[in-house]
This record gives C-alpha cells, structure tokens and sequence, in this order.
C-alpha cells in the first residue's frame, strides 16, 4: 500500500512539470488562491454569483483564519472580502463534497465569521453585526435537484414568505448544472475549464473575460511557480545530492534525474507531515485535514486518509 501512496506522489509531481503544467483550472484550489488574492478578480465572481454588476469591494483576503472565542477550533477561509456596503463574503473551492457536510459546515462558518465583528464592551450592539454570505463553490450537485445555485435564507416557517431578517445568506454552487443565469453558468463552466474557448461558457460576459486576464497573469508569474515549488523545494535539493552519488555510478546525467524524482518524493512526503503536524495544532479535525489534504497536494481521499493515518501513528 505504501508503494501505492508514493506512485500517486510522483505521478501529482510529473503533472505539475510536464508542459501543460499551465493549464491548471481555477477550480485547482491553489490557483483560486493564487487569482482571489487581487481586488478585481473577487469582483467579478461575487458580482456575478450574486448579480451585481455595480458590487465594490473595499478589502479582499486568502486563506484567513478565523479562530472561536477560546481559540481552540478555527476555520481557515479560501477567500474573504468586504464590501462598500459593509457586507462581508467568504467564498470557499469546495471539489470534494462528501468529504464532510457542508451544510453544517456552513453553519458553522456563518457564526465564525460574526466572532471578530463585534468589539468587547456594553456599548457594543447586536445591530452592528454586518450582513454575512457564505458562498461554497462544487464540482457536484449537493441537493440533488439540477439548479447551478442553491440559495437559503431564515425563513418563517408558517408563511415562507416572511424572512427572518438576521442578514445572513448561504449559497451553494454546482458547477456540473447549467439551470441558472447564463453568466453564472458561464463563470462556473470556466471555472472548470479555464479558457475563454471553452465551449460550455454561454455567454462571454466581460468579467469574465476580465477574469480569465488575471488568471492568465497569475499563471505567468514567479509566485505561481514559487506556491507549487514551496513544499518540495526541500527534497530537490535532497534529489540534488542523490543524483551526484548515483551519478558517479551510472553516469552523472541520468543520476541527478533519478535523484530529483527520489528527492521529490522525499521532500512531497515531508512538506505532508509539516502540514499534518500544523493542522494538528490548530485543532482542525481529522477529515478537515484529510480534506486540506487532498486539496494542497492533488490527492484522492482514499490516499490522503493513508497518508493522514500513517503520519499519525507515527508520531
């Protein structure tokens, strides 16, 4: 099984260096990342998702951390903004849903999110809470019903009609549906095929064009290279010096191949353990790390509870 683990290791490894290494999709948790750190590129997805042309954003953050009153158990955003308006957002690149239930998991975030709202004292008032949604972003159909957005709001059960006014909002969307607005199918069919060829886009609505410019610039730039090669630029320079001893043997060109890739899995299987061992001490629970897993490193669940388990026992 161990064997199996590593091959899955190095074959993550020689999609990430082969040429089409580019052709990563925004769905690719680390390019949504990489795209919602920049102002203009959370614009265009929130404007669109809740069809807003007009909608301005005056702060936008990745990967924020939100821990509760006792700091014990935390959530980690994937993007964060806030608007003109005062409303906030956190929007989350959820590919796998049935690793956990996400309408809890929503629930959850949504009383996170107020913690840091509201400052200590008696003048302080439940008013000041500003108007929170909770976007999660699916590969699937969550509810089963066909619709490319799920939308839930506090309702009064007697006459649905009559919302109950808290300003909170939780929407679910599902890429593998096209019953919605075309532009929202348009930015959700981009999402998972990121080129404006794609022929699933209905309608090239300008943000997305706008959108697909910033993806197109992240791609190209040093740090999109840097975030891939963080983690493993320990076991390079392992494979490195793996390559120059086999080398002496088999000649020292094919000996620094073997040593990288030897060095890639070394260094894949540390940069695991390091975030295992972070996650640990932030109190996140078993299958949130086995989940941030499979996102960070490409892995299938099957592979990333291997690892996970390993790992633990281990230490």
């Amino acid at each position: 099984m161990e064997n199996q683990v590593i091959h899955a290791l190095i074959s993550t490894e020689e999609y990430r260096e082969s040429p089409d290494f580019t052709n990563v999709n925004l769905s690719d948790f680390a390019l949504f990342l990489a795209v919602m750190k920049h102002k203009e590129a959370q614009e265009c997805v929130l404007s669109i998702i809740l069809d807003e042309p007009d909608l301005r954003l005056t702060q936008v953050r990745v990967e924020d951390v939100i821990l509760n009153k006792n700091g014990r158990r935390g959530i980690r955003l994937d993007a964060w903004a806030l608007a003109e308006d005062s409303r906030q957002f956190a929007t989350e690149m959820q590919n796998d849903a049935s690793e956990d239930d996400l309408r809890k998991r929503s629930r959850y975030y949504q009383g996170l999110l107020d913690t840091p709202a509201l400052k200590a004292g008696k003048h302080t008032k439940y008013r000041h809470l500003p108007s929170t949604i909770v976007i999660f972003i699916t590969q699937t159909d969550l509810f089963g019903m066909d619709h490319a957005m799920y939308t839930f709001t506090e309702r009064w059960h007697q006459i649905p009609e009559m919302e109950l006014g808290d300003e909170t909002m939780k929407i679910f969307l599902n890429m593998s549906s096209k019953n919605e607005r075309d532009e929202l199918v348009s930015l959700l069919q981009y999402m998972k095929n990121s080129t404006l060829s794609n022929p699933e886009i209905i309608i090239l609505d300008d943000r997305i064009r706008r959108l697909d410019a910033i993806v197109t610039e992240v791609k190209q730039s040093e740090e999109w290279e840097d975030a891939h090669m963080s983690i493993l630029s320990t076991g390079i320079d392992i494979g490195r010096k793996v390559g120059h001893e086999e080398g002496l043997e088999e000649g020292r060109k094919e000996g620094r191949k073997e040593g990288r890739k030897e060095g890639r899995k070394e260094g894949r299987l540390e940069g695991i353990h390091a975030i295992i061992n972070v996650l640990k001490e932030h109190n996140l629970t078993d299958s949130e790390i086995i989940q941030q897993l499979c996102k960070s490193f490409r892995l299938d669940t099957g592979t990333a509870e291997k690892m996970f388990h390993d790992f633990s026992h281990h230490d």
